[in-house]
C-alpha cells in the first residue's frame, strides 16, 4: 500500500504512512496507538513536522509545534467521534471552523494568462491553516464522511474507498498482519492439544 515516510521514530519501532486519503486525516494520524501504552507521537522530534509537510505536499512552514499538536488532537477527537457515531464537541468543530475561516483570509483569487479557470492561492500558508482548510472541507462533504473509518488495530483514520466499504485496517501489511497473527494465535490456544 503506502510507503513509509522518513520520519525520525526515535526509539519507536513502527513506521508512519500517509494512508488517510486526506491531509486532515493523515495529520490526525501523527499519533500511533493513541491512548494506549504503545502510543507514539510522530511530531517528536519537532523536525518531523517539516518532513511530514513536504511529503504531504505542503510548501508551508511548520510553525508552532505545540499548536500543531493541540490541533492534531482536536482533529483526532472530532473524526474518531464521527467514526464511533458520537457527536463531536462543538468547541472542537468550532476550532476547526475558526482556523479554516482564518485561512481563507490569506487567500486570493488568481486567473493566470491562458487559464480556463481561476484558482485560489494562499498568500502566506502555514501547515496549520492548510490542514484546517482540508478538515473543514471534509467535515462539509457528506459523501466523504460516509466513507470515514478507523483501523481496528491502531485507530488511524482513513477514507474507505474500497468497493464494498469493508476495509478494516490502515494497511493490510501492518495492522492487518498483526490482527491475522493474533487471531491465528488465539485459535491455536483454544484448540485442544493432540
Amino acid at each position: 500500500m503506502a510507503e513509509p515516510l522518513p520520519l525520525d521514530p526515535g526509539s519507536y519501532r513502527g513506521t508512519y504512512k500517509l494512508i488517510g486519503g486526506t491531509l486532515a486525516l493523515d495529520f490526525a494520524n501523527l499519533v500511533s496507538y493513541r491512548g494506549t501504552d504503545r502510543q507514539h507521537d510522530w511530531l517528536d522530534p519537532d523536525a518531523n513536522a517539516v518532513t511530514w509537510a513536504r511529503a504531504a505536499g505542503i510548501a508551508a512552514p511548520a510553525g508552532d509545534i505545540a499548536g500543531l499538536r493541540e490541533f492534531r488532537e482536536v482533529l483526532a477527537r472530532v473524526f474518531l467521534d464521527l467514526v464511533d457515531r458520537t457527536t463531536p464537541s462543538s468547541a472542537d468543530v468550532s476550532r476547526i471552523g475558526e482556523l479554516a475561516a482564518g485561512a481563507w483570509s490569506t487567500r486570493k483569487l488568481v486567473l493566470h494568462d491562458g487559464a480556463t479557470a481561476a484558482t485560489w492561492t494562499a498568500t502566506s500558508p502555514t501547515l496549520l491553516t492548510e490542514v484546517a482548510l482540508d478538515a473543514a472541507s471534509l467535515l462539509t462533504d457528506g459523501a466523504a464522511l460516509g466513507r470515514l473509518s478507523a483501523c481496528q488495530e491502531c485507530r488511524w483514520l482513513f477514507l474507505d474507498t474500497s468497493r464494498n466499504r469493508r476495509r478494516q485496517w490502515c494497511d493490510p501489511a501492518d495492522c492487518g498482519n498483526r490482527a491475522r497473527q493474533r487471531r491465528h494465535y488465539e485459535r491455536n490456544q483454544r484448540s485442544p492439544a493432540l
